[in-house]
């Protein structure tokens, strides 16, 4: 039996050198990246050669987060499995990978009770193209905020807080053309009624503010 060749993308260092040495000691696994920086994961000869990527969903500031980064993967090798780990809301993955595209995508919380055999079963499995992702909401039961994609609420927090899209591209490592589009999806999810004398930049602003402040003090319930 073929050990599966894994790529390991996480922010933490602390955390991905444990992991790191879990999957090394793993006789079914065959560990060929390890690595904190999106941009050295997609290196085309890893990618080309992995079964599965273990990904981080939260990769740091400046960076891609995971499912972009899953995404991109894709796009190199399509049958490469995906698995998102995370200790955020794991349902963020059936909101943002097209329905056709999640064969082959798992979820894995973070969890101090998770053992490393658990962890190589997800990453084994979704190799094979089994898929293991929590569903979402449908969209109607969803707040604006939930139906827009980590991509779009990060364009909207930095629009909020005055930065120009030229330097939001360059914070997230996408083209203008890129924010562009997330700043008019996001505007159609937090500005539905829109009228013809309305400023849409400052009404979608105003709202994503609100929307964000009420769930902040729902959190802290």
């Amino acid at each position: 039996m073929r050990a599966t060749r894994v790529i390991y993308v996480e922010n933490d260092p602390a955390l991905r050198g444990i992991m790191t040495s879990l999957l090394q000691d793993s006789d079914e696994i065959e560990l060929i990246l390890a690595t904190g920086l999106a941009h050295e994961a997609l290196d085309p000869e890893a990618i080309r050669l992995a079964d599965v990527a273990l990904i981080d969903l939260a990769l740091g500031s400046g960076q891609m987060n995971g499912i972009d980064l899953g995404l991109a993967m894709r796009k190199s090798n399509d049958n490469i499995g995906i698995v998102i780990h995370s200790q955020y809301a794991l349902d963020t993955v059936a909101r943002s990978v097209p329905p056709a595209a999640l064969i082959g995508w798992s979820t894995l919380p973070k969890s101090g009770d998770m053992f490393i055999e658990d962890v190589v079963r997800v990453l084994r499995e979704t190799a094979k193209g089994f898929t293991s992702v929590p569903s979402s909401p449908s969209r109607e039961d969803r707040s604006p905020l939930e139906r827009m994609t980590m991509r779009q609420r990060a364009v909207m927090g930095m629009t909020a807080a005055g930065i120009n899209p030229q330097e939001i591209a360059r914070r997230l490592a996408i083209s203008h053309d890129a924010v562009r589009q997330d700043l008019s999806a996001a505007y159609r999810v937090l500005v539905p009624d829109v009228q013809p004398e309305d400023d849409l930049r400052l009404r979608a602003v105003f709202t994503y503010l609100e929307l964000t402040r009420q769930d902040d003090a729902e959190d802290g319930l």
